[in-house]
């Protein structure tokens, strides 16, 4: 009896110590989470002399188009500030702009980011250029903002959106500013009937730029053609039509990069202060968007470490604990030949399959398909069709394992798979269940935090979209659905071919280094091939990558350029969630508590940072 006893007590013990760290390790994120948010509000709004709001404005049509505004102290009817309305490029939202918002914002102007067409939470079906035209108006109208001086400023797609504002209302427009995006200035028409005060910011390592007009020269001389003026030289000023005039190349750049870019932020920075009398008077490297950023980072990848401290935390639950199993002891993949097939398998051909996958996938779901009516999105289903063409390489490797292990006369356990204990041969269904529930508050816990911080805060952690949290609307989760169950697939997959590496004797050091070799192993095509063409066309300087993109269609577009651009939301997400089953299956001996939670975090909550649309 005293044995009995002591055992239980010494079980009782265990189990109360597995609490307190779960408990320990929730409240470290939410700690780390809370210093964060307080850090990221008081860069953004300089502390307090900036309100930041959500605003849901009703556009022309009778639809609701939302935007986020900044209002500086010294915006007051008495003493009315310029203001500064930003439209985001195709694949972004309002706070893609935080970084330009915030710093014009410190600088005393009024500034409204507002989401457009499927971006953040507008409606998706309306046309953008109504969108745009009924924030500007609204703007106007401020009693606080400088009247019929509407300072324009658009980001790639952005910028054709900037024209089209300026074209319906061109007496209440003071400047134009358009970032990284001459091949949208040529797709809009050109700026013929531009006559107002103008910037055009150009990357110099622009694939856009250099697949639809050239390399820098080339955009260099179409720029001095629809400017009308005898010559166009980066980094000068000139009169045109008794307006500044002015194109700046900006070095070191990607299309992508425009937003984390110091020296394009000083660039628009410079511009706005030559044409506006900026209430509050900063040089233009007095900058606060860089702390700002890296205190999002780490509240990014703090995120991913609250995913799996929640579902640690559900799993001390008796209810939710019964979905655990002992951790299976596996045979552990060893020497040369092991690594050589997984990165064959999980690096090689992935890279190699990318651009003509994502290129093809692309057309197939494209605007006007059937398959647009699901998969609303043709950028983001490239690299969903990737995903899965991977994850069926996957399949094809697992079914050659089953086969040589029944060949081999060995047993074929769940355990095998990372989906049972060391002798389950059926699925316990109420495992999933138990772990679909998990998701689900895990997803509300997180969606509330985000309301919160945006409600309170005006802020969200967004950064540089290689990782992106917004509070969600209902026609975006329901637009997401798709893409959670492919992501689930994906991830499905993937985690039941778990790398079993060789054991140190340390269960935690054994857990540590399980989890960053399946994070890197995941990510790593992914960050290879944005190396390969993104760190390419820097060294090139043109615009041009080293793999060629694909034009599919014949008419010199490249129909396979935008998929990448996912990547480095992907890239982040994929290795993220990877590296959080592979805890939580180190923890609780199979899949179905980590994969489902993981795939519907990472379909509902980091895909919301993309646009959902055609």
């Amino acid at each position: 009896f005293l044995f009995n006893d002591f055992t239980k007590a010494d079980k009782e013990k265990k189990m109360e110590r597995k609490k307190n760290r779960a408990v320990s390790f929730f409240a470290a994120c939410m700690a780390i989470l809370v210093v964060c948010s307080v850090l990221v509000w008081g860069f953004q709004t300089s502390w307090g002399n900036v309100a930041v709001k959500r605003l849901n404005l009703t556009s022309q049509d009778g639809t609701t188009v939302s935007s986020l505004i900044y209002i500086p102290k010294n915006a007051t009817n008495e003493t009315p500030a310029p203001v500064a309305v930003i439209y985001h490029g195709r694949s972004n939202h309002a706070h893609s702009n935080d970084t330009w918002s915030m710093e014009l914002a410190r600088r005393g102007y009024v500034v409204l980011s507002p989401d457009l067409q499927g971006g953040g939470e507008s409606d998706p079906s309306v046309d953008r250029s109504i969108q745009a035209k009924s924030v500007a108006e609204y703007a106007n109208s401020l009693p606080y903002v400088e009247k019929d001086a509407i300072n324009l400023i658009g980001y790639s797609a952005g910028t054709q959106t900037v024209l089209q504002t300026y074209k319906a209302m061109p007496d209440q427009v003071k400047s134009i500013c358009e970032v990284f995006g001459p091949f949208m200035i040529q797709m809009a028409g050109g700026i013929d009937d531009v006559d107002t005060n103008f910037c055009l910011i150009k990357s110099d390592a622009d694939q856009y730029d250099y697949f639809f007009i050239g390399d820098p020269q080339a955009c260099t001389d179409y720029v001095t053609k629809a400017s009308g003026l005898p010559e166009v030289v980066s980094g000068q000023d000139y009169d045109r039509n008794g307006k500044l005039f002015r194109y700046s190349e900006i070095g070191g750049t990607l299309h992508q990069t425009g937003n984390i870019s110091g020296e394009t932020i000083q660039a628009i920075l410079s511009f706005e202060a030559a044409v506006n009398n900026e209430p509050v008077a900063r040089t233009v490297d007095d900058t606060a968007w860089l702390p700002q950023q890296i205190f999002s980072g780490i509240a990014c990848v703090t995120m991913m470490f609250l995913l799996a401290a929640l579902v640690n935390l559900l799993m001390q639950n008796p209810f939710f604990a019964s979905a655990a199993n002992p951790v299976p002891v596996k045979v552990p993949r060893k020497g040369a030949k092991a690594w050589v097939l997984d990165a064959l398998f999980a690096v090689v051909i992935p890279i190699i399959l990318f651009v003509p996958v994502s290129a093809y996938v692309m057309v197939w779901t494209g605007a006007g398909t059937p398959w647009s009516k699901f998969l609303t999105s043709a950028n983001l289903n490239g690299i969903m069709g990737w995903l899965l063409v991977v994850a069926a390489i996957g399949i094809v490797r697992m079914i050659f394992a089953a086969s040589k292990r029944k060949k081999e006369g060995k047993p074929k356990h769940l355990s095998e798979y990372a989906l049972g204990g060391a002798a389950e041969t059926h699925i316990d269904w109420s495992k999933p269940a138990k772990g679909f529930l998990m998701g689900l508050i895990c997803v509300t816990f997180v969606f509330v935090w985000l309301n919160l911080l945006e409600g309170f805060l005006g802020i969200n952690y967004q950064v540089w979209n290689l990782s992106t949290y917004l509070k969600m609307s209902p026609m975006r989760i329901l637009r997401a659905i798709p893409y959670v169950l492919i992501i689930f697939t994906v991830m499905f997959i993937g985690n039941m071919n778990q790398r079993v590496l060789p054991s140190t004797g340390d269960a935690r050091k054994d857990m540590w280094i399980a989890v960053a070799v399946n994070t890197i192993m995941t990510a790593f095509a992914l960050f290879l091939l944005l190396l390969i063409q993104y760190g390419g066309s820097m060294l090139l300087g043109t615009g041009q990558t080293l793999i060629p993109q694909i034009d599919v269609y014949g008419t010199g577009k490249n129909t396979s350029c935008g998929a990448l651009d996912f990547a480095f939301g992907y890239c982040y997400m994929m290795g993220g969630t990877t590296g959080v089953v592979t805890y939580l299956y180190r923890k609780f001996g199979n899949i179905w508590v980590g994969v489902i939670p993981a795939a519907m975090f990472a379909g509902l909550v980091t895909l919301s940072g993309f646009t959902l649309i055609a």
